[in-house]
């Protein structure tokens, strides 16, 4: 097991791995509460780092982005992909709308529209799967 891309889009767990010897893309969602860490603006004297947490099991736009890069990749590559579905959907707030989360979740669909290798989705005993995702 590989993690692919760890310390960006931290909401979403993706990496590549082996089951049964075949290789294979995973799609998974952290469950945990994650922090996103937002720079200062260097052209901005009175600017700060914020720290700004994030819910388990949402997609955000950062780990949507991130999400549909992985799909393109493992496509690319030729790789079957596992997705582990344990999702409460997208994030639906003001911060989150301005951040492009419709974009980035649509990035998603086109990205799974455009796989041409197999894929797999497994349900997790006591998994959700709700919220538009």
């Amino acid at each position: 097991w590989k993690e692919y891309l760890s310390g960006w889009g931290k909401s979403t767990v993706i990496g590549r791995g082996r089951l049964g010897g075949i290789p294979m893309g995973a799609i998974a969602v952290e469950t945990r509460l994650v922090e996103r860490i937002v720079p200062a603006d260097p052209a901005d004297p009175n600017s700060r780092e914020a720290i700004q947490p994030q819910a388990g099991q949402v997609l955000f736009p950062d780990s949507s982005y991130k999400t549909a890069q992985a799909l393109r990749d493992f496509n690319n590559e030729g790789l079957p992909v596992m997705i582990f579905a344990n999702w409460r959907g997208f994030s639906g707030g003001s911060r989150d709308m301005s951040g492009e989360i419709l974009k980035f979740g649509s990035m998603i669909v086109d990205a799974l529209r455009e796989y041409n290798h197999p894929i797999y989705i497994y349900f997790p005993p006591f998994g959700e799967l709700r919220g538009g995702s």
